[in-house]
């Protein structure tokens, strides 16, 4: 079985995520209500960045995985100087400017593996914010039936490659509590292949009463925090968790 490093392919990532539209309102939405100049961290392959771009504001935005990084600049190079792409690390960034948002989106934040660096994180937005800047997060809720559940593989998505070859993605996981880590092995089954490509990596599970403590510890007042795209008050019945947070 061969192993894949999705993150070094942004090719079959967008691929794999072409799905992935539900948010796009929502934080377009949100940059024109706060303004720029805008900051996002993890800026993946540009899917959040191309519409807030096309709207006219000025954006940065820090990457880890050099081939993304390659791939958004691309992307971005028609909107000149107001596009900034920057191969980064979000638990430590000094930038020459103050941004009026920032945002981390699609579970990014789950990639920083402790609390230390999380803490880190958000401090280092604290830094980054004007004194009327709002910092937003986007993650979903740890699900307890989806961490514990039995190691059988379970279906996550379907898609086709560029060269149309059609690929149907399972995983299985393992869920270590006292790290608050979930092991996750996806499967790519490639439609004639017999064996699937695996890709594995872990996620940082933080639960809405942790993020509440790591965001305030780091200097961050919350405004207001969402239980979906539409605004509804954080909730027992969530299944995002969204903050709204000032300096």
């Amino acid at each position: 079985m061969l192993i894949k490093d999705i993150y070094s392919d942004p090719e079959l990532y967008d691929s794999a995520h072409w799905w992935k539209i539900n948010d796009i309102d929502f934080i377009t939405n949100s940059a024109n209500k706060f303004g720029g100049p805008i900051l996002e961290l993890g800026a993946g392959t540009g899917r959040l960045a191309l519409p807030i771009l096309e709207m006219g504001h000025t954006y940065t935005g820090i990457e880890s995985s050099p081939a993304f990084v390659k791939c958004t600049k691309n992307k971005v190079q028609k909107f000149g100087d107001k596009a900034t792409i920057l191969k980064g690390d979000m638990r430590s960034f000094e930038l020459d400017q103050k941004f009026q948002f920032i945002f981390i989106g699609f579970n990014s934040i789950f990639h920083l593996l402790t609390n230390e660096d999380v803490k880190s994180c958000f401090k280092y937005i604290h830094k980054h914010l004007t004194e009327e800047g709002t910092f937003l997060i986007d993650t979903f809720i740890p699900d307890p039936l989806f961490l514990y559940r039995d190691k059988q593989k379970y279906y996550v998505m379907e898609f086709d490659t560029s060269d149309g070859v059609h690929c149907i993605v399972s995983e299985t996981n393992e869920y270590d509590n006292e790290t608050q880590i979930n092991h996750i092995q996806w499967y790519f089954n490639y439609e004639g292949k017999d064996d699937p490509e695996i890709f594995k990596f872990d996620m940082h599970m933080i639960y809405p009463d942790t993020m509440d403590r790591l965001l305030s510890d780091a200097g961050l007042v919350i405004r207001e925090k969402y239980g979906d795209y539409e605004k509804t008050p954080l909730g027992p019945e969530s299944q995002l968790q969204i903050y709204e947070c000032k300096k």
